[in-house]
């Protein structure tokens, strides 16, 4: 792995949590492959279509840490924190979910985009 790899992931994976934080589609979509697999905590697992579809009902502030980042040619593995705090509603409370997400991004001629994502809840 070279230092620009793992710079270009770093800021591609900052984009994506702003993106996610606020709404934007037309940013996730680009740094989301079509073949994307993302399983959530829960076990629901929801191709590219899915899971931006889903995404506008549940606003949230989506942050990163201790990530680590392992660059295998075209592909990375990416693993860490990921904290989503969602605020209150009509329907429910604030609450903060913090767990392990485990992400796969590839290599494309237009930069570094996610393929798969896992997330597991922290013990």
């Amino acid at each position: 792995m070279t230092d620009d790899d793992e710079a270009a992931l770093q800021r591609a994976e900052s984009e994506r949590c702003r993106a996610i934080s606020e709404l934007d589609l037309a940013a996730l979509d680009r740094l989301l492959t079509d073949e994307l697999s993302h399983t959530h905590a829960t076990g629901v697992t929801q191709d590219k279509a899915g899971y931006l579809a889903g995404l506008g009902g549940r606003p949230r502030q989506t942050t990163r840490r201790d990530l680590q980042i392992r660059v295998y040619g075209d592909t990375a593995v990416m693993t860490g924190v990921l904290v989503n705090s969602f605020p209150a509603s009509e329907q429910a409370p604030a609450r903060v979910s913090e767990l392990h997400a485990l992400q796969v991004w590839v290599r494309r001629p237009g930069g570094w985009q996610q393929a798969a994502f896992a997330a597991s809840g922290r013990g």
